[in-house]
């Protein structure tokens, strides 16, 4: 089991089970962190920030302002991964990362 994470929210932290998170959009400063259930929370933190205190077995940096969580993923395109209904995308120094830090069968 993983430890949870803890995110501050109108001034209190909140527990947050780091298998709940889909995907971490970066904006400036802030980090917007999305979950399963379609919320999201903005905390002031940058990407690289956020990315350090996830597991790093989970969680792949796709772009410059975007990490997703292995497990939500349902198609990869060589620009673009897909999460549910959301586009996330994939730039081309990311994406040779991003394909060597999933289990693919061939």
């Amino acid at each position: 089991m993983l430890k949870p994470i803890f995110i501050w929210q109108d001034k209190i932290l909140k527990k947050v089970d780091p298998l709940e998170v889909t995907f971490l959009i970066t904006e400036g400063n802030y980090t917007k962190i999305c979950f399963t259930d379609k919320t999201c929370y903005l905390v002031r933190s940058t990407l690289s920030g956020a990315m350090k205190k996830l597991p790093p077995d989970i969680f792949i940096q796709t772009h410059r302002s975007y990490a997703v969580s292995v497990f939500f993923i349902d198609h990869i395109a060589k620009d673009h991964l897909i999460i549910g209904d959301i586009a996330i995308p994939i730039s081309r120094q990311y994406y040779e990362r991003v394909i060597e830090q999933l289990q693919i069968i061939r």
